[in-house]
Formats: C-alpha cells, sequence, structure tokens
C-alpha cells in the first residue's frame, strides 16, 4: 500500500474553500478531494470529533456513489472499495455531507491521508470554477430524508442529487459551496442578523466559532486570488421572507432586530429597505472580492416572496456601479412530488433548478455573453 497526503501530493485535488495543511481541514458542504487511480483497493484515513453534530462523508467512484455514511469520533478508516482488480483508472470523490455546524465548536473534519496500492494520477482539468452561495437549499438540507420526515440532523443533509454537483457535472466545473442552514443575507429565519451570511463571505470559514476552528484556519482571510470563479451563482432569501412572520430578535445586550409586517400584513418600508440594502452591499463585496466573476442571483425554490425587492437591489446596484455582469434568474417552485425532508426541495426540485441555473450559465459561459 502507499500513502498520499493531500496537502503534499500535488495529483490530487482539493475541492472546497480550506487551508493547504496537513491533515487536511474540510469545512463546507461538497468539499473534498478528486483524483484518478489505478488501484485495486482504496481507503481514506480521516479524523473528526463533534459534541452535537457528527460529520457524514460520501465517496464517488466513477460518478457512482459507493459509499455514505456518518464517522464516528477519532480516527477513521473507510474503505472506498477492494477487488477491482482489472478495472483500470477509476475517478474518485471524497465529499462532505455536511455544512459546518456553527453551534458545535468541537465539529470537525480531516482528512490525513488517502492509500491504495496503485498510482494516483491528476482528475480530469475542469473547464470552469462556478461559485455558489446560498441557505438550507444549498447545504442539501432535505436531500439525505424521504418527503414527510420532519427532523433537524446532519443525516438529512446531502451532496447527492444536489443541483450544484448537477451543474458542475453538466458544465464541467470545479465548484464551491458557502452555504448555512437558516441563514439570510440581511437576518435568519428567527430575525438574528448576526445568522447573515456576507460579513463571513471574506473568511475561509469565519461562519463557525471555537479555539479549535480557529487553530484549524477557519477564520484566516480567504485567498480570492488562488481561485477565481468564471461564475458566482447566490440563492439567498427564503430565510429573510420568514424572518417577516417571526417574533423579534432581541441580543444579550437588549438590542432588538425585527423585519415587520404593516398591521394590515404588507411588509413594513423600512424593513424591505434594509433588506435591498443588504442584497446590494452583498453584490458589490462579492464584486469586491471577485473582480471578473458574473454573478446571477438564482431565486425561488420554495417560493419568490422576496423576488421583486431582490430584482430593484440589483437593478439599483447595476445603474449605480455600470456592472452588466450581475442578474437575476428565477428558479421553479417547489411542486407536489418534489419534496424532500423537513419540507426542503428534493431531488427533483433540484434537478429543475440546476436545468434552470446550469442552461444560464452554459450560455454565458460558452458565448462570452458578458
Amino acid at each position: 500500500m502507499y500513502t498520499y497526503i493531500p496537502a503534499e501530493e500535488e495529483n490530487i485535488t482539493v475541492i472546497g474553500r480550506t487551508v493547504n495543511e496537513n491533515p487536511l481541514p474540510l469545512f463546507w458542504t461538497g468539499s473534498g478531494v478528486e483524483f484518478i487511480t489505478d488501484g485495486e483497493e482504496l481507503y481514506f484515513d480521516l479524523e473528526t470529533d463533534y459534541s452535537i453534530h457528527e460529520q457524514w462523508i460520501r465517496i464517488l467512484v466513477n460518478g457512482f456513489s459507493v459509499v455514505r455514511m456518518p464517522l464516528a469520533k477519532g480516527k477513521n478508516t473507510v474503505c472506498a472499495f477492494r477487488g477491482f482488480a482489472g478495472t483500470g483508472e477509476k475517478t474518485v470523490q471524497l465529499l462532505k455531507e455536511v455544512q459546518p455546524m456553527r453551534i458545535d465548536e468541537e465539529n470537525r473534519l480531516k482528512l490525513l491521508a488517502v492509500r491504495t496500492d496503485g498510482r494516483i494520477f491528476p482528475a480530469a482539468p475542469k473547464k470552469y470554477k462556478i461559485e455558489f452561495v446560498g441557505d438550507s437549499i444549498t447545504s442539501g438540507e432535505g436531500l439525505g430524508g424521504a418527503a414527510g420526515l420532519h427532523i433537524w440532523a446532519p443525516a438529512i443533509f446531502s451532496t447527492q442529487g444536489h443541483y450544484a454537483l448537477k451543474i458542475a457535472q453538466k458544465l464541467s466545473a470545479d465548484i464551491r459551496i458557502f452555504s448555512q442552514s437558516g441563514w439570510g443575507v440581511l437576518s435568519s429565519w428567527d430575525n438574528d442578523p448576526v445568522r447573515s451570511l456576507p460579513p463571513y463571505y471574506e473568511t475561509v470559514c469565519g461562519v463557525l466559532k471555537g479555539e479549535q476552528n480557529k487553530n484549524l484556519g477557519a477564520f484566516t482571510k480567504n485567498d480570492f486570488d488562488a481561485w477565481k470563479p468564471d461564475a458566482i451563482v447566490v440563492n439567498l432569501g427564503s430565510n429573510d421572507a420568514y424572518a417577516f412572520d417571526n417574533a423579534p430578535w432581541t441580543d444579550d445586550n437588549g438590542t432588538v432586530f425585527w423585519q415587520r409586517r404593516n398591521p394590515d400584513g404588507s411588509f413594513e418600508e423600512e424593513s424591505i429597505c434594509r433588506f435591498e440594502q443588504a442584497v446590494y452591499d452583498f453584490v458589490g463585496k462579492l464584486r469586491n472580492c471577485n473582480k471578473e466573476s458574473m454573478i446571477i442571483w438564482a431565486y425561488g425554490m420554495i417560493d419568490h416572496t422576496m423576488q421583486p425587492y431582490i430584482e430593484h437591489a440589483l437593478s439599483r446596484y447595476r445603474e449605480d456601479s455600470g456592472d452588466r455582469a450581475v442578474e437575476f434568474l428565477q428558479l421553479p417552485s417547489l411542486q407536489e412530488g418534489w419534496y424532500g425532508a423537513n419540507d426542503h426541495p428534493g431531488v427533483l426540485s433540484h434537478q429543475a433548478a440546476a436545468d434552470v441555473i446550469g442552461g444560464r450559465l452554459l450560455e454565458l459561459l460558452e458565448r462570452d455573453a458578458w
């Protein structure tokens, strides 16, 4: 058996935002490694810890899932395959199934080594780089469970059937996912303004907390020059809509934040202005960090409540900045039979979204429309 260290082996492609260290920390949904091997057997050595939410991984061979499992605390050796004599070269991916869990400061996953009796070669080069920014939908919540199952646990998160991975396959793209369940562009579903994604965008994984994650490099500044996306797809707004139907948030200092409705049920103008400004400012931040990327705000997999306000904010940003590489894209809403666990989009919903987003990206990227 030969041992390959991901941070040292140039033929292993690292997927997702991280730091190039040994062991290799995996923070985000869909993060992991990819390579080709001619080995007859293959193992991954991983190390994990948690106090609340366990880590799940998925291993694919030639695009087919051969392993999906939770990991026990401590060091784990996971067999991807064995007895594969005479199968030739195979493309292997190891993916993290679960988003970074802010509530669990012990939560971590590190890849120590890849062990095989064969050689390792670089994966086929990708044509594009695409980043996906979003909430529970983009974290894959619901894809790990059947419709009717209502439980918030790592098991119901998955990358299998995920719209971003479908787009990656269709467009031959290297993708990164930056997402948190329940979070929004201005606040979370329950009006917590701390749980909004824009303030954390410039770090590797600043949504996490704790000394342990700091030591792993989660709070370091992300290197935007090292990985430049051709396109950024933002799928945010659903939780901002839910905030209007929930109680105000009060922090430990007594400060209150509340996206509210008027007595007649309409949205309060001041609250809508706050939301639109958050969209406007986030697009500006995305552009500042990614000078040449297309930016597509794709929204609507659950409902279209915030669509007019998102479109207005984007229109104002384009007019003020002259930036034409920014647009809105409406996604198909949930239909009967499209649900996964937790009343979230299931595989059919993700497929519908992938068709719309992928089709638009293909049109723009292939024709160099910008």
